[in-house]
């Protein structure tokens, strides 16, 4: 049976193409969600440009013909816009007619009464606005092709047992052959036989021994277990070998210190000409615009984070007759010279980084596409980190499944350009509370 969508204005933010999705159904855009998207249209950075272009897809089927009427597309299906169907009386008592939700959900009982023999389905990646309208009495899904599929990654490492004769190969050349249909490329494997084991990854059919010297220390950070001695190998590995990484795990796991560590290091080897340093917002510039001072000022609270883990890899002595600085003072040096640079992410698009070490914290709350736009501004030499935890994500349309993070993860876990580190709770080195917090209150 065939279906009318009718897509809320986030599904339409998330994706400005998603009017073509739905195969031989009829989709519906609102009067309402068109008004939304003009009101968008001159937002800053994602929200703004997402807007435009889904304004644009509108703009190019309305050409085709009556849009009213409905245009067929090439799914097979129609696309209309429905500018009526707003009804007081066709909501409960309680909700007002003049919210924009309520105003779409109403729309959608107008045409549900019209479609007795098509069922109505709206589509919104808002949770609350599902509910309430699954309230009303109408049918609701989220968006799924901004969803990914369940990321299903092996924390910490897994273990093979190989022969006595693997394990003295792989000491003595650094590689020894094994076929796995499990494990893809880049996958940390610990190797062992009896009581001798080798830290190793996979790549092309065979394990690759990981030594000391390629896990650091870095900018005189040690890792303090096995998989940071991964995330330092995946994180100094050249650009041209490993541009991009993604680390996900709980918080106190060292995602963003190992992360710095790792750039400062390469940066002062010369390897880049700087590390990025970089956020989703989750709509916070909007409210921290009318903050006094310049905008590296404005984005201070927000990069807090990265402060905190700067100065603990800075840290020394207060500053004294020897002329040693403090770290603070250490971090605006690195700054003022390039070394760091602290820039949003919402803003990416349009740049093209060369030879830059890019790190992308609390990737979570970047929808797919933001984190699809900062991977394809990697230009030559530049090395992407993505780091965050999809269980701690603070934007209303995201999810564990629909957030960037996951959607790096799933769809660029098994490539050589990539490694995908995934840490458990156990991994937490923060502090035994935090370790102990990760574990026990669990939301």
């Amino acid at each position: 049976m065939k279906k009318t969508y009718v897509l809320d204005t986030n599904v339409l933010l998330i994706d400005s193409r998603a009017i073509y999705s739905m195969a031989d159904n009829t989709v519906v855009v609102l009067g309402t969600v068109l008004q939304e998207l003009d009101k968008l249209k001159i937002a800053p950075g994602e929200t703004g440009f997402h807007a435009r272009e889904a304004i644009r897809e509108l703009e190019s089927v309305r050409r085709l013909g009556d849009i009213v009427s409905g245009i067929p597309s090439s799914g097979g299906g129609t696309i209309k816009v429905e500018p009526d169907g707003v009804r007081a009386e066709n909501l409960p008592l309680g909700y007002d007619i003049s919210v924009p939700d309520n105003r779409i959900i109403s729309a959608c009982l107008s045409l549900q009464k019209q479609s007795a023999d098509q069922p109505v389905i709206l589509v919104s990646d808002d949770v609350s606005m599902r509910i309430n309208a699954a309230a009303c009495g109408l049918e609701v899904q989220a968006y799924k092709n901004a969803q990914s599929r369940e990321v299903k990654l092996t924390e910490g490492i897994r273990q093979k047992k190989l022969t006595a004769d693997q394990i003295d190969e792989l000491y003595r050349d650094g590689t020894s052959a094994l076929r796995s249909r499990t494990l893809k490329a880049n996958d940390l494997v610990t190797a062992v036989n009896g009581q001798q084991s080798a830290l190793t990854y996979y790549r092309n059919g065979a394990l690759h021994l990981i030594t000391p010297d390629m896990y650091g220390p870095a900018y005189g950070l040690k890792p303090l277990n096995a998989m940071q001695k991964y995330a330092l190998w995946a994180l100094m590995a050249p650009a041209n070998e490993i541009p991009l990484v993604v680390m996900i795990g709980p918080a106190g796991t060292a995602k963003t210190i190992l992360s710095l560590a790792a750039g400062l290091q390469q940066v002062r080897s010369k390897q880049y000409d700087k590390v990025f340093l970089s956020r989703p917002s989750g709509g916070s510039y909007e409210k921290i615009g009318f903050l006094p001072g310049d905008l590296q000022e404005k984005l201070s609270p927000l990069y807090a984070s990265f402060y905190d883990n700067l100065e603990a890899l800075l840290r020394t002595p207060a500053k004294s007759s020897n002329g040693q600085q403090k770290p603070k003072e250490k971090i605006a040096s690195l700054i003022d010279d390039g070394t760091i640079e602290i820039g949003s992410l919402d803003f990416i698009r349009g740049r093209s980084l060369t030879n830059t070490y890019l790190i992308c914290d609390e990737a979570q709350n970047a929808t797919r596409s933001l984190i699809r736009d900062v991977i394809t501004r990697a230009g030559q030499g530049t090395k992407v980190v993505l780091a965050g935890d999809p269980n701690q994500i603070d934007v209303p349309n995201l999810d564990s499944r629909s957030n960037g993070l996951s959607y790096a993860a799933e769809a660029m876990h098994g490539s050589d350009l990539c490694a995908v580190i995934t840490f458990g709770a156990g991994q937490t080195v923060r502090s035994a509370l935090s370790k102990e917090a990760v574990q026990r209150l669990k939301i």
